[in-house]
């Protein structure tokens, strides 16, 4: 029986008359990589620290597997490993040190830490055990707290913007790690690196203003934002003018991009979208049709519209 859930009832977090985290609830359950996102200060971290018993909430709860955050923290963070904040281990520690003392904290055994270590510590090539940690990159820095939140395999894991500091190799070490680990375990993150979003995580929360605005599929997100532009590539050049003569009555815009290709901008319905696919056949021969797909960041953006109208 797969037990892995983590339950959020209207969790609130204020400071003084400002609610970071207003009244946010949500269900979780079973293995996969979910992504909470939403624009600086929205109240990602806050949710996170509470999630994860560094600070309690003004009001609700949050259940780790059926446990009380608050109420029983050291029994509910056995199951979890976290990373909030990009802590920064101890300057003088060296690596292997300061994995360990991580490990001390979480109760594990120091021959786990040190199989740890040779195992995932080597997935994410971590630097030398021996390197004082003060003198690492941010990015080996960022892999050391990486490492030491997998320790004990914990059913879920909390990473806050993983892979910030890191270079462009590092970012898919961590990638490949999560697309890995999210087959066996829950893993909820942050991150303002979209596409890692989008190639990482099949489901997504939006939160703005402290408040949750929408929780679906990675997929029905960007299907739902991203139907109404398309772009079309021609084998030859065309001519701008018949493209839009042939596109009358389908299409609301057509912009060129160059004299081979252009965006359509249309309705979204499915069936005007067949329509606006034989029609460009009939200006040239078209090499590709798709959509012109714009980012989850324009999709939060137009989700943030949506609700402010609905007001």
């Amino acid at each position: 029986m797969n037990t892995k859930s983590v339950k959020v009832s209207n969790l609130t977090k204020k400071y003084g008359n400002f609610k970071a985290v207003d009244n946010i609830s949500f269900d979780l359950e079973g293995d996969g990589a979910i992504a909470y996102l939403g624009q600086n200060g929205a109240g990602k971290t806050t949710t996170f620290k509470m999630m994860t018993g560094l600070i309690n909430p003004t009001e609700g709860k949050v259940l780790i597997e059926g446990i009380d955050v608050t109420k029983n923290r050291t029994k509910a963070l056995m199951k979890i490993g976290a990373l909030i904040e990009t802590p920064e281990p101890y300057a003088a520690l060296t690596v292997e040190e300061a994995v360990r003392l991580a490990g001390e904290l979480k109760g594990i055994k120091k021959r786990e830490v040190i199989d740890h270590l040779e195992t995932f510590g080597s997935r994410v090539k971590i630097p030398g055990l021996d390197r004082k940690v003060g003198t690492l990159s941010r990015g080996q820095r960022a892999r050391v707290v990486f490492v030491a939140a997998f320790l004990g395999n914990p059913d879920i894991i909390f990473l806050d913007e993983p892979t910030n500091g890191m270079d462009p190799a590092e970012r898919k070490i961590i990638r490949d790690v999560i697309l890995e680990w999210k087959k066996e375990h829950m893993i909820l993150m942050s991150s303002h690196l979209l596409q890692e979003v989008t190639d990482t995580c099949e489901n997504i929360l939006f939160i703005n203003n402290g408040k949750l605005l929408l929780q679906d599929s990675t997929r029905n997100i960007e299907s739902r934002f991203n139907s109404k532009s398309l772009k079309v590539d021609f084998l030859k050049s065309v001519n701008t003018n018949n493209l839009k003569e042939a596109l009358d009555g389908f299409a609301s815009d057509v912009e060129p991009q160059t004299e081979k290709s252009a965006i359509i901008y249309f309705d979204g319905d499915l069936s005007n979208r067949v329509k606006i696919l034989k029609a460009v056949q009939t200006v040239g021969d078209v090499i590709t049709f798709s959509e012109y797909g714009s980012s989850l960041e324009e999709a939060f953006v137009n989700l943030i519209d949506e609700k402010s109208q609905a007001k």
